[in-house]
Order: C-alpha cells, then sequence, then structure tokens
C-alpha cells in the first residue's frame, strides 16, 4: 500500500509539474487558428490523429456514428470538410432524411477535443466528386467496386469481388466503382473545443451565424 501511495504521489507531482494551458492567455482567435491547422494536418497526415474521425448522423430517432477518414478541409467560402463513401452505405439514406451532421475529432498528444456540427451534402456526380475520384488511388477503389457496407451475409466477408481481394485494380476495372462513389461534406456552422489540463479544462465555442458572421463564446468545461 505505501508503495502505491508514493506511485500515486509521484504521478500528481508529474502531471502538477507539466506545462499548463494556464500558463499563458489565449485568445478564440489563437484556438481558432490551432484547429485549422490541425485540420489541414488531418487531410494530408495519414498518421495525424484527425485524418480518422468519428462522423455521426440521425438514423431515424438514433444516433450513427462510424470512424471516417478525412478526405478535404475548407476553410472558407463556405468552411467546410468532406470523406469519401459508397452510395449504398446507410449514411446516404440518413443523410437525405436529415442532414444535421457532427464530427468528433481528438488529439491524444495535446490533449484536445473538437467537436463540429454542420449540414451535409451528398456529392456523386458533380465536379467534387469527380475531381476526389480521380485523386483516389487504384487500391482505394477496390472498396467501391465491392458491395455496398452493411448487407447480410451468411458467412465473415470483405465484401469485395474475388478476383480482387488479393490485388489492386487495373484503371479500367476500377471505373467499375465510379458508380458507387460518392463524396460527403458538410458546412462547419459550429465549433466546441475542449483543451485538457490536470490543472483544469478550457472550453470555447465558436458559432457562425446566418450572416457567415462569427460568434465566440467561453463555455464551462
Amino acid at each position: 500500500m505505501k508503495s502505491e501511495s508514493i506511485c500515486v504521489n509521484l504521478w500528481i507531482n508529474f502531471f502538477m509539474t507539466e506545462k499548463s494551458i494556464w500558463e499563458k492567455s489565449t485568445s478564440h482567435g489563437e484556438i481558432l487558428k490551432k484547429i485549422w491547422k490541425h485540420l489541414d494536418l488531418g487531410v494530408i497526415d495519414r498518421d495525424h490523429p484527425f485524418h480518422q474521425v468519428v462522423f455521426a448522423t440521425v438514423a431515424g430517432n438514433k444516433p450513427a456514428i462510424r470512424t471516417v477518414i478525412l478526405r478535404r478541409f475548407w476553410r472558407k467560402n463556405p468552411r467546410r470538410l468532406a470523406f469519401h463513401a459508397h452510395l449504398g452505405s446507410p449514411k446516404i439514406a440518413e443523410i437525405k432524411s436529415n442532414p444535421n451532421v457532427s464530427w468528433l475529432f481528438y488529439h491524444p498528444a495535446e490533449n484536445f477535443q473538437v467537436r463540429i456540427e454542420g449540414i451535409a451534402t451528398i456529392h456523386s456526380s458533380d465536379e467534387l466528386a469527380d475531381e476526389q475520384w480521380n485523386a483516389t488511388g487504384l487500391f482505394s477503389r477496390r472498396c467501391y467496386v465491392g458491395e455496398a457496407p452493411s448487407q447480410a451475409s451468411e458467412k465473415p466477408t470483405c465484401g469485395l469481388p474475388e478476383n480482387l481481394i488479393d490485388r489492386k485494380p487495373t484503371k479500367e476495372e476500377s471505373e467499375a466503382g465510379r458508380k458507387n462513389f460518392v463524396v460527403i461534406s458538410s458546412t462547419i456552422d459550429s465549433i466546441d473545443c475542449m483543451e485538457l489540463d490536470v490543472k483544469g479544462h478550457r472550453r470555447s465555442l465558436f458559432v457562425w451565424n446566418e450572416k457567415g458572421e462569427l460568434e465566440t463564446k467561453w463555455l464551462t468545461p
């Protein structure tokens, strides 16, 4: 018991001497700048914590969440996020029924969480969908050649055609997946940021009103 108490005290002393977010003043502008930076990195760096993000829709009267890959981020005109999806995925019908969506990002090394709310749009045959399809590698295109997600199966299955399980498709073969490929984008209407700190967390809110003007608040964690 004595050794456990010593360990606990050592951990407390360690955390209490760690650099705190409260050591210097900050502003909503500085926090938003940090969020934008990490969203940019989440798109281009597959090892960045923001690359894999939790995306939530409304399924009837229940929440539905899943992990998706962040593919695009626009800071303005308008502010948006986007990822790729299969046209036959249940999330497509959910968005068509209710386009209100939310995103959850977490950075474990920097100890902060970002929640974003917005309105989703499905892009299947427009310029954005074509642009993203052309930028998608052949190996990734396999996902759209295969069966739609969430289909019942009598045995475990990856959903891919048998002739593509162990190899990437040719460019010609991959084009069969174009009809199933969509981009889901959503506006960034609000951001709720929580910065975690052993000496007390800090929470900030960013909301863009109907005129596109940014309104900010500090919130209790």
